[in-house]
Order: structure tokens, then sequence, then C-alpha cells
């Protein structure tokens, strides 16, 4: 026997109380492991019929979104585009001021 095994008492399975709901029957008492019943048919609406009941076609069509969105994401212009329009600006001033200094020729461009 493994000096790392468990020793003496075996722990049994759990009891099933009688608030214990089963997910296959839908009966009360037992686990699924445990389920000798039948899988029952629930009918539900087609998606369909949902989106013909007003009531539930509201909740879908609803202004207020379910999740609040921060402003910095509402806005058109994003964090990356700031970057990069920042950068952009940079190189253009540094292109501006590289050739058009007295005495200096511009770079060449090495061949690869």
């Amino acid at each position: 026997m493994s000096k790392y095994a468990p020793h003496g008492s075996r722990t049994s399975q759990p009891k099933a109380t009688s608030s214990t709901v089963c997910q296959k029957c839908l009966g009360q008492g037992h686990y699924t492991f445990e389920c000798k019943g039948a899988r029952p048919y629930v009918s539900r609406p087609s998606r369909t019929q949902q989106l013909e009941n007003p009531k539930l076609f509201a909740k879908l069509k609803s202004d207020k979104p379910s999740v609040e969105v921060p402003e910095e994401f509402k806005k058109p212009v994003g964090m990356a585009n700031k970057i990069l329009e920042a950068k952009e600006k940079e190189r253009s001033k540094e292109g501006k001021g590289k050739g058009k200094e007295k005495g200096k020729e511009p770079a060449r461009k090495r061949r690869k």
C-alpha cells in the first residue's frame, strides 16, 4: 500500500437530501448519476414565438444596455488610434527636419 493513500475510513458518496433536484428527470431526492427515470420532454417556445410575443420582444429591444460601457470605449477614436496619430506626428516632424538642414545631404537608402 502506498504511504500517500488515505488509510482507515473510506469516504462514501454524498447523500442526497429531499431538496436535491435531479438534472435528468427533474425529480427530487437523488442525484443525476443515481437517476433511473427517463428524461421528460419539456416544450419550449421557438425563437419565432419568442419574437412575436410583445413582452419578450420589448426585453430584447430595450434601449438600455445590460452592461454599462465606459466613456472611453464609446468614443469613435480609441486609445490605439491616439497612439498611432502621435507617432505619425513625431515621424513627420523628424522627416521634415532631416533633409532640410543646410550643408547636409539627405540620407541614402541602403540596398538589401
